[in-house]
């Protein structure tokens, strides 16, 4: 029976009119992405080098007139200004030939060694960093975290594309898709497909009432159809990005570094601050925790939903609802908030929704929260989701099948 129904309901899911078309619309959005936004965007690691040549000709410029006037000394003001200008002219020929020579090796290299001109021009720049805490640790924290990425390059023994400097290869931009803000399309999906599979058989209340099955059971067996059907379309639409952008731009390896900030090892701390540290995982690694978080997320909206649903039988209402859970941290955050009602934001669910920056250390550093991390945030999810079940078994013995068919007569 509960074979035949797990049948019944996949196929029921499948045939759904607003499922089919938000699935349209996520293969749309995908094709878009990968033949054009893809292919045109511009990354912060993407050169330039009709660029970098003029800003050779206008150190050159300089140079001549240091010369020109005997400038070329060492003042107690101005220290050395002109060997600073020629080891950056030297630094910016040299990766112009690298890049146009395609040895990439030799390019990064050159590259990291010019971070240091990046990040003192960045920490000057008050318009663009003036608005965080500490503008200095930021500029500082990104050339760490950049440096350790092209080192990964170089450590990893493999070929070396401009596509993977540019992080676009198919394993960098599903990881830079955790990363970011989008990846809360992955719980939407959940939330969307799972958000009317209990009320949609109110139209059937007579036949599904007859059914030789517990409420409580067939509750779950709708919530493990939402969860395979949800997992399958991810799949789907990951399996055709993949192929798309690993024709375009190359597979990539899982031996390259992903970056991470962790909290200092040091015991001490500057006058109340404690200096965040840096480390790398491979790429294997990130995907593996991002798989031991996802399904547990998934599993929570979706329980979440058949929670709602018995409560107020609108699929309308269940998924307005639960969507505001989903960006429920978007209304209170703040990089200075550490509580919430007398309450640490780590042991708040709603701090882990955001998974791909508790895999990589970004949103304790955020916050500067150490208790955010990512084995708290398996716990707290899994201390919710026995919560929910908890709540979901009594409800649904509160509001049982004939209670809740009953409401439509």
């Amino acid at each position: 029976m509960n074979k035949a129904m797990i049948v019944h309901e996949f196929k029921m899911m499948m045939k759904l009119k607003k499922n089919y078309l938000f699935v349209i619309a996520l293969i749309s959005l995908l094709l878009s992405y990968c033949f054009l936004v893809l292919p045109a965007m511009e990354t912060d690691d993407s050169f330039n080098p009709e660029a970098m040549k003029k800003d050779v000709k206008n150190i050159e410029a300089v140079q001549q007139g240091m010369i020109a006037r005997g400038g070329t000394g060492f003042g107690n003001m101005t220290g050395t200004p002109y060997a600073a200008s020629t080891y950056e002219l030297k630094v910016k020929s040299r990766m112009v030939h690298a890049f146009e020579d395609e040895n990439f090796s030799r390019f990064i290299q050159l590259r990291m060694k010019g971070f240091d001109f990046d990040a003192g021009n960045a920490i000057r720049d008050w318009m663009l960093v003036g608005d965080i805490p500490y503008p200095a640790l930021e500029a500082e924290r990104n050339s760490n975290l950049k440096n350790l990425r092209y080192q990964g390059y170089l450590d990893a023994n493999i070929p070396i594309t401009y596509e993977m400097i540019e992080q676009k290869t198919a394993l960098q931009t599903i990881i830079n898709f955790i990363l970011g803000t989008s990846a809360a399309i992955v719980l939407f999906c959940a939330i969307y497909f799972s958000s009317d599979m209990i009320s949609k058989d109110r139209q059937h209340r007579t036949l599904l009432q007859g059914m030789p099955i517990g409420w409580y059971r067939l509750i779950n067996i709708k919530s493990f159809v939402a969860f395979l059907y949800t997992f399958l379309i991810l799949f789907g639409l990951l399996a055709v990005a993949i192929l798309i952008i690993t024709i375009q731009n190359g597979f990539g390896s899982f031996q390259l570094s992903v970056p991470i900030t962790i909290p200092s090892t040091q015991p001490a701390d500057h006058f109340g601050y404690r200096f965040s540290e840096f480390d790398t995982i491979s790429t294997a690694k990130f995907l593996l925790m991002a798989l031991g978080i996802i399904p547990l997320l998934i599993y929570l909206f979706i329980r979440i939903n058949a929670l709602l649903s018995l409560l107020f039988k609108n699929a309308w209402i269940v998924l307005m609802i639960s969507t505001i859970l989903l960006f429920s941290e978007r209304i209170y955050y703040s990089r200075t908030l550490t509580e919430l009602f007398g309450i640490e934001i780590s042991n708040l669910p709603q701090t882990y929704f955001d998974f791909g920056r508790i895999i990589s250390g970004e949103k304790y550093y955020l916050v500067h929260l150490e208790s955010i991390t990512y084995q708290k945030g398996i716990l707290v999810l899994f201390i919710t989701i026995l919560i929910i079940e908890i709540m979901l078994f009594i409800i649904s013995q509160i509001v049982n099948k004939r209670r809740f068919y009953r409401k439509t007569a």
